[in-house]
């Protein structure tokens, strides 16, 4: 059945946040090995596709990440070949069968300049609002360390906006760890995950929804080949199974 297409205006403007939840609310990621295998996966496609991450975050049943892409209309592409190699693997290890994710991702176009900081902000708060640790920072499995405590990951790359808030190194983290305690009006915007967030002006650049059918593209994405769960920690790169 042919479906009504959302199409957005891509520009180099914006970054995309993008998120998605496991089928029915449940849990995709167990254990740190799940959690260290989705962040293998992610290394290899950002290595594959040129992608800069700036902020992400794995909660147990549901992930965040603001990305921007080279060529932003591949990015369903290549974000649904990263959940279908996620997929594979725990399907393998949990004996799945069915759905793993609640269906397409969501992603959100994020005006870079006005909105990104608060963006990070929102990912990086996770697990504090879900009451997980008493401090952003102390969640592992996210960039927050590495923006407020100035630890190293090799996943990120350097975000200007947060470089632009200081010229120092602590006192940039020294700031974020402020944000990320503080209040934000942006915060009740960027919490929608509306299509498009940012200013009026933005957001009619950037959004141009046209009502017509299109045909579903046949086949599946391509996989990313992955026979054994390697580990990936935050501070250095396992290049395990990596070609």
């Amino acid at each position: 059945m042919a479906r009504t297409a959302r199409r957005l205006l891509w520009t180099s403007a914006a970054c995309y946040h993008i998120l998605n939840r496991g089928h029915a609310r449940e849990t995709i990621f167990h254990d740190d090995d799940d959690r260290h295998h989705f962040l293998h996966l992610l290394a290899r496609y950002r290595d594959n596709f040129d992608l800069r991450l700036y902020h992400y975050c794995l909660m147990s049943n549901h992930f965040h990440l603001l990305v921007q892409f080279p060529n932003p209309q591949r990015m369903s592409r290549v974000m649904a070949g990263l959940m279908v190699a996620y997929w594979h693997y725990y399907r393998r290890r949990y004996a799945l069968v069915g759905h793993l994710f609640q269906g397409r991702f969501k992603s959100p176009a994020i005006e870079a300049d006005a909105y990104l900081l608060s963006c990070g902000r929102y990912i990086e708060r996770n697990p504090l609002d879900a009451g997980l640790v008493a401090l952003p920072w102390e969640y592992r499995w996210s960039s927050c360390p590495s923006c407020a405590l100035g630890e190293l990951n090799v996943l990120l790359a350097p975000n200007p906006w947060y470089v632009e808030l200081a010229p120092a190194a602590e006192r940039r983290q020294a700031l974020w760890r402020e944000f990320l305690l503080g209040e934000d009006p942006k915060e009740a915007e960027v919490r929608r995950e509306d299509w498009v967030v940012g200013s009026e002006m933005f957001r009619r650049r950037m959004r141009r929804v046209q009502s017509r059918p299109t045909a579903r593209t046949r086949g599946r994405p391509r996989q990313v080949t992955d026979h054994a769960p390697a580990r990936f920690s935050p501070e250095g790169q396992d290049h395990q199974g990596l070609t």
